[in-house]
């Protein structure tokens, strides 16, 4: 309604202040939800922790935080493989 009402922010007004500044940059379809997404993509490709975005979104799951990142796991460049405890030969 364009004025302050209340000491707290509802879900509602949340959405309505997104869904109004999307519309002001021409994406009238961009939700919270996406913010949401984006944040934490943005967080992970930063080298974020994935127990850390995943207590950022408030997922139980860790496997839940992979599935929403679109996290595949790498076999051939395993992280693991790059922690220097192979035995010398």
């Amino acid at each position: 309604m364009g004025r302050t009402w209340g000491d707290c922010m509802t879900e509602k007004s949340i959405w309505h202040i997104v869904k109004d500044c999307a519309k002001g940059i021409g994406m009238p379809k961009l939700a919270p939800h996406d913010l949401r997404r984006t944040c934490a993509r943005l967080c992970h490709a930063a080298g974020g922790e994935l127990e850390q975005i995943q207590f950022l979104l408030g997922h139980v799951s860790v496997q839940t935080t992979e599935r929403y990142l679109g996290c595949k796991q790498r076999i051939r460049s395993a992280v693991n493989d790059r922690i220097g405890i192979e035995p010398n030969r």
